[in-house]
């Protein structure tokens, strides 16, 4: 599988910053030769210290492979090559074979003879060995040829060294810039590219190293950085062994219990990013809890109670989590006077309000509550934050040119002005979430790949890069470009996750891969993935909600199959879990599919028509509230024959009839007129409602959606 340009760039850089920190910036330079130069190209590399030149060469090959290039060592000296003219030979078989050749050159190899006669031969083998040619010396060998053979000298494509660290003049390094001085604060965000953050661990790796005795006191800022550093990266195996290995046992050698709690809090973080909650929780709650509450250190308690939150909320337990929000957290620094501190505690709160469908409190709390707070301090950061959390909800409650206003009048400027090219470009992502939502994907295409991903792919944030890339699949499938949208998930998105080691992002686009083989009709191995990848994923995680999503699409595609009664059981089974979570759109589907269900099986002819009729009134009140107008068509459109033919049929008290005839006239109001639904009108019809949507509808309504409006029925049109 080809790699990506960014990929290569990333596997490049990691290589070079693996390798000693005084062969970073030659191993930059010889790389990108070999990458981006000619075909035919001489090089010559001064490594006469053996053990780094083949450290050295195994990451140049491994940089190379990636790219896709071949390559062969070809090793000098003994019987097999005793001098140039068979060495002329060699090269010329090696290039047929290999992109690039290495050819490693024992000290004294190249005498003066030597050089004249390769000097003789140049022409012939440029002509015959038309590859790039890397040849490891020594200094010595190199200076005799710059005098010896200078029109040899002339063809040079370029010169490095990589010398061990004991060789070099003046190896006393700088003590590296305090992290303090470099990590993102008030004067602005950290906008280094990711070349130059590798080169910065690099230097703090060889400042590491060249100062094995250095006082704990001094290494604590130094590998406060580079641990933020790895993380920023995405090398969460390197930042978990950083932590792990040094960190951790460096504070605790200092006796600093403080500062090893809030080590243990980063190991944490890196856990719940890669999906392993379990173990995060584990550790906030039996290591970094009992420690500050032995240190008595309420503040750190109370953040370290809001990050178990966090987790609890991965995992849809949204209840508890919101109760740690109001009673555990919030009351602490309501105590403490910490104003700034508890408006990101009821901006938490609002996330878990906006996850169970309270639209308008979590609003009213961005708004009255958060904004206010940010605006007296000054905080011009935090209220841009805050302002796109606020389009967030205007978007979910289906008001989208205010939420387009909001994130381009108020939040684009906020952040371009601050100079934080990465928050700027995650605007920029939501901009292209409105407007795909209406229907604008050429767009909303053109921002995520020209404005959004190249920030990311500057900045080295390889997840941030994958969830773009994600985005993007998203408008290719809906402008029915499957192919591609199921290639980008595969290649580009899907890989990323598992090499961060994140089984939940990878258990989420692996139900995006059965998304689009459910749209290509691919139902087989679509339940494949579903049942044996992604629902055992998220039974591991414990995150409920995930997994009664998941086994809602299992439910669509048995009834695309036809097994009637194992979806109608399945989404009778995930309803009780959806109302506990307060989902109001999962519940509004699970309506939605159990009447449809229903319908299919001619439940209508056989006296359930009341409990169709109530699913659909259900599945539409709530859609609407949710801003799903084609949904909601479709829900209502049944309901106004419904109505009449339940009542008729069935006893019913006088309240039930009201509410009944309050939700027919509701749905009478919404939906559309009965003769502009047939035909080709129908998916006019479609295509509007589609467009004005708050977002694109959920794929599992979505899927069938034309096929459900068209459905002929005792309640259809």
């Amino acid at each position: 599988m080809a790699r990506s340009a960014f990929e290569i760039e990333r596997i490049r850089l990691d290589a070079a910053r693996s390798l000693p920190a005084q062969c970073f910036d030659d191993f930059l330079r010889l790389s990108q030769s070999l990458l981006h130069g000619p075909v035919f190209q001489w090089l010559l590399v001064d490594a006469p210290h053996e053990l780094l030149r083949k450290e050295v060469m195994a990451a140049l090959e491994r940089v190379l492979r990636a790219a896709g290039l071949s390559v062969d060592r070809l090793p000098l000296g003994g019987s097999r090559i005793p001098d140039v003219a068979t060495l002329e030979i060699r090269l010329r078989k090696s290039a047929r074979a290999a992109s690039v050749v290495q050819v490693i050159v024992p000290r004294g190899w190249f005498d003066a003879a030597r050089w004249d006669a390769f000097n003789v031969r140049r022409e012939r083998i440029a002509a015959g060995a038309r590859t790039r040619l890397v040849f490891w010396l020594d200094a010595e060998a190199i200076a005799l040829a710059s005098r010896g053979a200078p029109d040899l000298w002339a063809w040079r494509s370029g010169v490095y060294a990589f010398m061990p660290r004991d060789s070099l003049p003046g190896t006393t390094m700088t003590m590296p810039v305090s992290a303090s001085n470099l990590a993102p604060g008030p004067e602005g965000p950290d906008n280094r590219s990711m070349a130059e953050r590798n080169r910065r661990i690099a230097e703090i790796r060889g400042w590491l190293d060249g100062h094995p005795d250095a006082p704990d006191d001094l290494l604590a800022g130094v590998f406060d950085e580079l641990g933020r550093l790895l993380v920023d990266l995405g090398d969460y195996d390197a930042a978990l062994i950083h932590f792990r290995e040094r960190e951790l046992p460096l504070h605790q050698r200092r006796g600093g219990e403080h500062d090893a709690a809030v080590t243990q809090c980063k190991i944490g973080d890196i856990l719940m990013a890669r999906g392993q909650l379990d173990e995060a929780l584990r550790i906030l709650g039996d290591e970094v809890l009992p420690a500050f509450e032995r240190l008595g250190d309420v503040r750190e308690k109370a953040v370290t109670q809001g990050k178990i939150g966090d987790i609890l909320m991965a995992r849809g337990q949204l209840d508890e989590a919101l109760r740690i929000r109001k009673e555990e957290e919030l009351p602490v620094y309501e105590r403490l006077g910490d104003v700034r501190a508890k408006a990101v505690t009821q901006g938490k709160i609002g996330d878990i309000l906006m996850a169970r469908g309270q639209l308008d409190e979590a609003l009213r709390i961005r708004k009255e509550e958060e904004l206010p707070v940010y605006e007296r301090l000054g905080d011009v950061r935090a209220k841009a934050v805050t302002q796109g959390k606020i389009g967030d909800i205007l978007m979910a409650r289906g008001q989208l040119d205010e939420a387009l206003r909001i994130l381009g009048d108020e939040v684009l400027p906020a952040f371009e002005r601050l100079g934080d090219v990465r928050a700027k470009a995650v605007t920029q992502g939501q901009i292209g979430d409105i407007l795909m939502a209406r229907g604008q994907l050429d767009e909303a295409l053109r921002i995520r790949k020209e404005e959004e991903l190249p920030v990311y792919e500057r900045l080295g944030d390889v997840r941030a890069k994958a969830v773009t890339q994600g985005k993007i699949g998203d408008i290719l499938m809906a402008r029915g470009q499957l192919d591609e949208a199921l290639r980008i998930r595969k290649e580009e998105e899907l890989p990323v996750y598992e090499r961060l080691g994140d089984v939940r992002e990878k258990a989420v686009t692996q139900g995006q891969i059965g998304d689009i083989l459910m749209a290509r009709g691919q139902l087989d191995e679509a339940l494949r993935i579903l049942g044996d990848e992604v629902l055992p994923a998220f039974e591991r995680l414990g995150d409920v909600r995930a997994k009664a999503v998941t086994q809602g699409k299992i439910g669509d595609i048995l009834m695309a199959r036809g097994q009637l009664d194992e979806a109608l059981a399945l989404h009778e089974a995930r309803l009780p879990v959806a109302e506990r979570m307060g989902d109001i759109e999962a519940i509004a589907h699970i309506r939605y599919s159990m009447a449809n269900i229903r319908l299919q099986r001619g439940d209508d002819k056989r006296g359930g028509l009341q409990s169709i009729c109530e699913d659909l009134a259900q599945a539409f009140a709530l859609l609407r509230t949710r801003g799903h107008p084609a949904v909601s068509v479709s829900s209502a459109c049944g309901l106004r024959r419904c109505s009449p033919c339940v009542a008729s049929r069935t006893r019913r008290s006088p309240h039930s009839m009201r509410r009944l005839r309050r939700q027919r006239e509701s749905a009478t109001r919404l939906a559309l007129p009965r003769r502009t639904i047939c035909g080709g009108r129908l998916q006019a019809t479609f295509r509007h409602h589609h467009a004005s949507a708050r977002r694109p509808i959920p794929c599992a309504i979505r899927a069938d959606m034309s096929r459900r409006l068209m459905l002929r029925c005792s309640i259809g049109w």
